[in-house]
C-alpha cells in the first residue's frame, strides 16, 4: 500500500515537470512567433550599448587639472646702507692774478720823414698786362717802412685795395723796388714808416 502511494506521487510530479517543460517551450515558440522574444532582446541589446556608451563617456572625461604650483616668495632682501666718505684733499690754492695789458706802441714822429731816392713809374712799367686787357684801373695805398741802414724792413702791406688783386700785387712790387732814405729822429737815422698812393690809369692810345 505505501509503496502505490509513493509511486503515485512521483508520477504526479514527472507529469507537472513535464507539462511545465512542454510549457515554456510552448511560451518559447509563442514569443518567436509575435515577435516578443526580439523585442525583448532589441530592449537587452540597448541597454546594453547604453551601459557600454556610459563606460565610454566616463572614461573620456579629461584627468583634473593638476593643483598649481605655488611659487615660493623670494627672501626678503635688504637694501645695503651707502656710506658717504668725505675724505679732505690739500690741493693747492689758485690764484688768478690779471696780467696788465702790454703798452701801447709809442708813436716815432721823425723831424725829417723818408725820401725817396727813386721810384719806377708804377703806371707804366708795373702795370699788369692781364689788368689792361680786362681794363682794370685804379689806386693803391702801400705802407712801407725803412730802417736805419736805408733798406726796407718788413713787409710791403697793402692799406688800402684797389679791388682788383692784380694791381694790388703791381703796386706792392712797384713800391719794393724804389730805393728810400731813413727819417731823422734825434738827429740820426731812424727806423720810420710812410705810406704811398700809387694809381693804375691806362693811358690813352694803348
Amino acid at each position: 500500500m505505501t509503496s502505490r502511494t509513493h509511486d503515485s506521487r512521483y508520477s504526479q510530479r514527472r507529469m507537472v515537470a513535464f507539462a511545465a517543460i512542454v510549457a515554456v517551450h510552448v511560451f518559447i515558440a509563442w514569443a518567436f512567433i509575435t515577435g516578443f522574444g526580439q523585442s525583448m532582446v532589441q530592449k537587452a541589446q540597448a541597454i546594453l550599448e547604453t551601459t557600454i556608451i556610459k563606460q565610454d563617456e566616463v572614461e573620456d572625461k579629461p584627468p583634473p587639472p593638476p593643483k598649481p604650483d605655488l611659487e615660493r616668495p623670494p627672501p626678503p632682501s635688504v637694501p645695503v646702507p651707502i656710506i658717504n666718505v668725505t675724505v679732505p684733499i690739500d690741493t693747492p690754492a689758485v690764484i688768478v692774478s690779471k696780467a696788465p695789458p702790454p703798452p701801447r706802441p709809442v708813436a716815432v714822429v721823425a723831424a725829417t720823414p723818408i725820401k725817396t731816392v727813386r721810384l719806377p713809374s708804377c703806371g707804366e712799367d708795373y702795370y699788369p698786362a692781364q689788368a689792361l686787357r680786362l681794363n682794370q684801373q685804379g689806386s693803391v695805398v702801400i705802407k712801407l717802412c725803412i730802417g736805419a741802414n736805408n733798406k726796407i724792413d718788413g713787409p710791403v702791406e697793402v692799406v688800402t685795395s684797389s679791388g682788383f688783386p692784380l694791381l694790388d700785387e703791381a703796386a706792392g712790387k712797384c713800391v719794393g723796388a724804389g730805393s728810400y732814405k731813413a727819417g731823422i729822429v734825434n738827429g740820426a737815422p731812424a727806423h720810420t714808416c710812410k705810406e704811398m698812393k700809387v694809381t693804375f690809369k691806362p693811358l690813352e692810345g694803348r
